[in-house]
């Protein structure tokens, strides 16, 4: 429904105000005139005659009261026509800022890009701009139609108008439209009810076309469930690639080295006398035993051997002093609770990968001097459990906002959230980094 230009002829001054040249030759003209019929009938003369008898009441007064009285009128005359004239300059500039200000809202009205519906209490369409027309489909802007006849939920058009009837307003963040095509929208909404100029209610409909963003939307959410579905997916096949080689380690390479070692030690043993090959066997057996150290740590690395036997609780704090141990000058300290057992693998996991990747980035770049790590789950009455694991140190930090290269942080979060978990960071140069997550544990079983 479209709305009209109404528009007013410009008034000049000259327009209204009436031409003094002309009124000065009327007044005379006016004068000339009088003056010759006066001369020609002798008017004084006869004036005069006729107000001798009456001197004593001081007749003959009268013409130049008269005089004084039509100069007042004249005088009172000429403001009253000024005031007229002021009156409707002020008028005409009312009236043409006025139009001004019309065409700024009009021009508001229908250029913009959010659809705005006028309608009667019924729900009758009056009015609407072109990003209504656009928005509902319609082709026939003047054709009567009803705002519930474009309600996917005519339940939900009821409810709003009995709303609307006891003066409520009405924030609806998603509503469901349908186009006069049959085509479905998703607009965010405003609607309230107020008094028209003729005093009758009418109803206001503001709305803002999501259809596109909401598809967008859930589509990223498609692709973002996929895509943690394949983290998910790429961190099992990871662990147990790690798993498998930690295995072939420790059974193959292992077994191997302990042979070697067993070897040398018998040809040591055996070579009395012979101090050249006595060096070498005790060479080749503290070879084996150096390589057989780092075989292990490898394989805890690949695949914590405590995480398996011991449990969670018992496989960290293994991790932690560890740490500590090759870290002495940092205070490290472990909290967790003795209840942690029979929680899935893959929590055990990327909790225990969690505080490994945390005290590996504290020892690369924290320069820190204190560390705390705690493991506690939460449980509440309508709450599902979930385990809360939390890592800070006392350090230099960082600023979280600034480019970073390393993506251990990254594989973290990853790890949490495919889990269906929460993670953060929290940081600030010289005031340490503090990493919290929150796995919940029934979507991990």
């Amino acid at each position: 429904m479209e709305t009209t230009t109404h528009s007013l002829p410009a008034h000049s001054l000259d327009q209204i105000r009436p031409s003094v040249r002309r009124d000065l030759l009327v007044v005379a003209a006016v004068t000339i005139v009088t003056f010759f019929v006066s001369s020609l009938l002798e008017l004084t003369e006869r004036v005069l005659a006729f107000t001798r008898p009456f001197e004593a009441y001081q007749i003959d007064e009268l013409p130049v009261t008269f005089l004084a009285m039509v100069l007042a009128l004249a005088w009172f005359s000429w403001r009253r026509s000024r005031q007229a004239v002021e009156q409707i300059n002020l008028r005409l500039r009312a009236q043409q800022a006025l139009m001004a200000r019309e065409a700024q809202f009009r021009l508001l009205f229908e250029e913009t890009l959010s659809g705005s519906v006028l309608a009667d209490a019924d729900g009758t369409i009056r009015l609407c701009n072109p990003a209504a027309i656009g928005l509902l489909g319609l082709d026939d802007a003047e054709a009567p139609m009803k705002l519930g006849d474009f309600y996917a939920d005519t339940a939900l058009w009821r409810q709003h108008c009995a709303q609307l009837e006891r003066g409520e307003r009405i924030d609806a963040p998603t509503l469901e439209l349908r186009r006069a095509d049959g085509s479905t929208a998703r607009v965010v909404a405003k609607l309230g009810m107020m008094k028209g100029v003729d005093g009758q209610p009418e109803v206001h409909l503001y709305m803002t076309d999501i259809t596109e963003l909401t598809r967008t939307q859930r589509e990223l959410a498609d692709a973002l469930a996929e895509n943690r579905l394949l983290s998910q997916r790429y961190v099992a096949l990871q662990e147990e690639e790690r798993r498998h080689l930690a295995r072939e380690l420790h059974d193959e390479l292992g077994q191997s080295l302990n042979a070697i070692k067993v070897d040398a030690v018998t040809i040591r043993e055996q070579s009395e006398g012979l101090p050249d090959i006595r060096r070498g066997a005790q060479a080749i057996v503290d070879v084996s035993t150096q390589v057989y150290q780092v075989v292990r740590s490898l394989t805890r690395r690949l695949r914590p051997v405590a995480l398996d036997e011991l449990g969670l609780t018992s496989a960290v704090q293994f991790l932690v002093e560890e740490w500590q141990r090759r870290h002495k000058d940092v205070r490290c300290s472990f909290q967790a609770d003795d209840d942690l057992e029979g929680l899935a693998e893959t929590v055990n996991i990327t909790v225990y990968r969690l505080v490994q990747e945390c005290l590996t980035n504290i020892a690369k770049h924290a320069q820190a001097h204190s560390v705390s790590i705690a493991i506690e789950p939460r449980s509440g009455a309508k709450a599902a459990p979930k385990l809360a694991v939390g890592v800070a140190d006392v350090g230099c930090g960082f600023d979280p906002g600034a480019p970073r290269q390393g993506l251990g942080l990254v594989g973290l979060r990853e790890r949490v959230e495919a889990l269906g978990g929460r993670f953060e960071v929290s940081s600030a140069p010289g005031r340490g980094l503090r990493v919290a997550a929150v796995i919940p544990l029934e979507a991990a079983r």
